[in-house]
């Protein structure tokens, strides 16, 4: 490669296009990031520029960064054309930076500086056929996702895109600073001539033998920092055109939503925040390769499979956009029913570690695995991680399991729950094991959860069986969860946790209640209850608490086994104490119902 400084003028003073391809990412610098200080370091060299000419000293150049060029194969008019490889945000930028200059110009009708101003945005007409390629006036023409908005706003038509907020922002403070000066014309031309003169980029020109893609690479962590989803996005689109493909045809075919903000929006998956897309690559690349590889590795890794799998470009791309529908679809499955329910515990738990095994299951289609089939596959997921997250188990080895499990799925896709089910079954040792029923009913029977348990999982626990409680006759079908601020519940102690004050031991107690301390903790004394409610409630007594329930309470989980007995416990004066008789019994009914709800292995293969 050859690398050379060179002024503006060398850049942008000649008849030139400069084209940005369709696979780099749109433009997405900003004021806080970048304008401001572009324009910052532009106003503080023609300041040092218009001193100079009061001194008669030498202007110190200053370096705004580096741009690389590569020679294009479509020549479409006698304009010299490159390829942006790397630096399109910085080439962008200044032309957004020139064209509010211009509008500033002219708002002065200063024609001098609008004319060569106009000469660094705009080529000679003569050399392109403008009906035929109207776009070819551009010196800078951007990727497809930003081409009517730039088009746009080098006509000086309104937008409210980031291309015309970046105009907006140049304008206003060139304005500005005109203003300051006692002579607004001269302080133009200064800005004119500083453009021209004293603003340097480092030309890095590609030559035959240079791979473009490693230097695209190897350069990506200047300015804003490239999601490897750009990487993959570059790499995919170099191997087409490289093929010969129609790279206009596959980009919108299949890209182009991957460009939509939806896409690019931020996301924390565990300590990492990355793109939604980025994150989306990841579950699809585990699902394919079977492999473990951090996020840093993303772009690596596909590029390892790409190279390993063989796979024709066209069909990746292909792959790649049906799973992304995959993908919406179950990040928006309504909350009611097995799956949606199971979803929004996966959700609310943190735990993205089966959705890998969630992108097969939906990706094998109604025609291959049947929607019941598939059901009880996650039925079988669901009880595999609410009874280790209940028995409070270490999940440092899901990554693991899942993609085993998506291997045990494809064995036989046609009955991939049955492949599930078998392989989670045989898992073995403490960090991996489907914990069975009597564990499971222990951990739920005796155990203090409320202490022990991260709040969100004793919540989704309660939510569950209040789920389970309900009948077509109930007037909701789900309860109220947790990410609906609006109608969020809390966890209630029905017997309080300062139960000393209004809750004597019972009488036959030879240890005077010393055991309620952990008790009052556990399954059977916990309920759910509105936000307002719960601090009203308190630590009044039994009779007053059990009058505030029945009156605000919708509940079937407080109505059907707290006020009245649950069915399996036939005490007609139930209502009238709340005690540890009341409690083991309501513990002993709700355990099993959590049982139905997270079947074993054995009970999903025989239902």
């Amino acid at each position: 490669m050859r690398a050379d400084t060179v002024d503006l003028r060398r850049i942008f003073g000649k008849d030139v296009r400069y084209t940005v391809p369709l696979f780099q990412r749109p433009y997405v610098w900003n004021r806080d990031d970048n304008w401001s200080a572009l324009w910052e370091d532009i106003r503080r060299t023609i300041e040092r520029a218009e001193q100079a000419g009061r001194t008669g000293d030498a202007v110190a150049p200053h370096f705004l960064g580096a741009v690389v060029f590569d020679g294009t194969p479509y020549l479409s008019s006698n304009l010299e054309t490159r390829q942006v490889i790397d630096g399109q945000q910085r080439l962008t930028t200044l032309q957004l930076f020139l064209f509010a200059a211009r509008l500033s110009a002219t708002s002065l009708a200063h024609t001098r500086s609008v004319r060569l101003l106009r000469k660094f945005l705009e080529n000679d007409e003569d050399l392109f056929d403008r009906n035929k390629n109207p776009d070819h006036l551009y010196k800078v023409w951007p990727t497809n996702t930003d081409r009517a908005e730039f088009r746009a706003v080098m006509q000086d038509r309104s937008g409210d895109g980031r291309l015309a907020e970046a105009v907006a922002y140049f304008r206003k403070e060139i304005d500005a600073w005109l203003a300051e000066a006692p002579e607004p014309h001269e302080r133009l031309d200064t800005l004119v001539q500083t453009m021209r003169e004293h603003l340097r980029l480092v030309v890095i020109d590609l030559e035959k033998h240079d791979d473009a893609q490693v230097v695209f690479e190897t350069l990506n962590s200047r300015g804003t920092p490239l999601a490897h989803a750009d990487l993959i996005k570059n790499l995919l689109f170099r191997n087409a055109e490289h093929a010969g493909a129609d790279v206009d045809r596959l980009y919108a075919t299949y890209w182009a939503p991957f460009d939509q903000d939806e896409w690019r929006t931020e996301q924390t998956t565990g300590r990492i925040t990355r793109s939604r897309l980025d994150v989306f690559l990841t579950y699809w690349l585990t699902m394919r390769s079977r492999r473990e590889f951090t996020a840093s590795a993303l772009f690596k890794e596909f590029e390892r499979w790409l190279l390993e799998s063989s796979a024709p470009t066209e069909e990746v791309f292909g792959e790649l956009a049906r799973y992304a529908e995959i993908y919406d679809g179950i990040d928006r499955h309504p909350l009611h029913g097995v799956e949606g329910r199971f979803l929004y515990r996966m959700k609310v738990m943190q735990t993205s570690t089966p959705m890998p095994l969630l992108l097969y299951l939906y990706g094998l289609g109604d025609d291959v695995l049947p929607p019941e089939r598939r059901q009880r596959a996650i039925r079988a997921l669901d009880s595999y991680l609410m009874r280790r997250a209940i028995l409070n188990l270490s999940n440092r080895d899901y990554n693991h399991v899942f993609r085993e499990l998506v291997g045990a799925a494809a064995q036989q896709p046609e009955c991939a729950d049955e492949g599930i089910i078998k392989a989670l079954s045989a898992l073995q040792g403490h960090h991996r094991q489907w914990p069975t029923d009597a564990e499971f009913r222990t951990a739920l029977e005796q155990d203090p959860l409320y202490s022990r348990l991260y709040r969100h999982r004793v919540r989704v626990l309660l939510e569950a069986l209040e789920d389970e409680l309900r009948t077509d006759h109930t007037e909701q079908l789900t309860a109220p969860v947790g990410e609906h601020v609006g109608t969020k519940l809390t966890i209630e102690h029905v017997m309080p946790q300062s139960w000393r004050d209004h809750w004597p031991p019972l009488e036959d107690d030879p240890l005077e209640g010393a055991d309620r301390d952990e008790l009052v903790h556990t399954l059977g004394n916990l309920t759910l209850v509105t936000a307002r409610l719960n601090p009203a409630l308190g630590n009044m007594p039994w009779q007053d608490k059990r009058q505030w329930l029945g009156k605000h309470s919708l509940l079937r989980l407080t109505h059907g086994t707290l006020l009245n007995p649950p069915p399996s416990v036939g005490l007609s004066e139930w209502a009238d104490d709340w005690n540890e008789h009341r409690i083991r019994s309501r513990g002993s009914y709700l355990a099993s119902l959590a049982v139905v709800i997270w079947p074993s292995g054995a009970n999903l293969l025989t239902s």
